[in-house]
Order: C-alpha cells, then structure tokens, then sequence
C-alpha cells in the first residue's frame, strides 16, 4: 500500500466490482476514458482474475479514510503498458466517485503514482495520453510536471465532435528536480 497525505493506494479487490461497473458504465466518467463500451460483471470479474498474470501493468484502488474510520474507494489508477527494457510507462487514473473529484485527490494520486514509479520501479519516463477538453486532468498533470509532447489531432469522438488526444510526459530527472 502507498500512503498520500489524504488518500492511499491499494491492491485491488474483489468487492470493488459493483463501483467499477457503476464507474465504467457510466457516461460522464467514461467520457474521459478510452473505454467506450459497457462494463459487464462477467468482464470485470475476469480482468480482476487476470491482474496476476500483467507483468506491464502496475493497478491500484484509491481509498480515503471515511469518517469513521473505514476507508472508502474512490477511484482506481496505475502504471500501463511498462516497457521495462526502456524504462516507460503510461499512467491512467479515475477517480469515479462524483462527490469527490475537484478535491485534489487526483493530483495527490498522480503524485504518489510518479513516486513510486520513479522511486520504487525504476522508470525513467512516465506518459500519459489526455483529451483537450478535459481540463481538470490537463490542469492536474501539469501540476505535478508533466509536459506537453505533441497532439494526435481529431483523435477522439465524443458527443459529436472530435477531440485532440494530447500527449504528455515526464522524466525521472524532471520529477526529481521537481522534488527540491
């Protein structure tokens, strides 16, 4: 487990299908993501069962303490696609729960993630692809020091239209530079 100021990173588990389903079916947390098509329990029941064999991916639940003392998941997150020959990997994040986004759980999330990516697995780069209209997340990754790389421009349909998928990234020298 990787313990935030406010939130901590944990195994995932079992009993947190029936908010993942909640979260991934729903179209104003998807509208972010790259999945487009419904979760269904059978799916989410067998991507939990796989975790064990993906060597190049790094998951993790975001919890908080609730008030009385029980911890609540709020999100999921973690390190994709790792290529460990060259030292890269794709963060992803979702804080699904409604009540508690533009709180600044994602940017302590994002934060830990690069820690521990930097710090504790040895990666020299971390990347992530965001949408442009998705301004909270761009604002967020800039924040903990991500750069703008380049565009993939109308990469994303969304309600009609097209979206640039923005790529960015960080190094391991830049995170601990930003670290002092």
């Amino acid at each position: 487990m990787l313990k935030g100021k406010r939130i901590n990173l944990a195994p995932i588990k079992r009993e947190y299908i029936e908010s993942f389903l909640k979260w991934f079916n729903d179209p104003e947390i998807t509208q972010y993501l790259v999945r487009y098509r419904p979760m269904t329990k059978m799916g989410e029941e067998d991507w939990i069962e796989n975790l064990k064999n993906q060597e190049n991916s790094i998951h993790f639940a975001i919890v908080i303490l609730a008030e009385d003392g029980s911890e609540k998941l709020i999100g999921n997150c973690g390190i994709h696609n790792v290529d460990w020959k060259n030292r890269v990997g794709e963060l992803g994040i979702v804080i699904g729960e409604k009540d508690y986004q533009n709180r600044g759980y994602g940017t302590e999330v994002i934060e830990l993630l690069l820690e521990y990516g930097f710090d504790t697995v040895n990666l020299n780069r971390i990347e992530l692809y965001v949408y442009d209209y998705n301004i909270r997340a761009l604002r967020s990754y800039q924040k903990a020091g991500f750069t703008e790389e380049g565009r993939k421009r109308q990469f994303m349909w969304n309600k009609g239209k097209y979206y640039d998928a923005i790529i960015m990234g960080i190094l391991a020298e830049e995170w601990s530079e930003k670290k002092k």
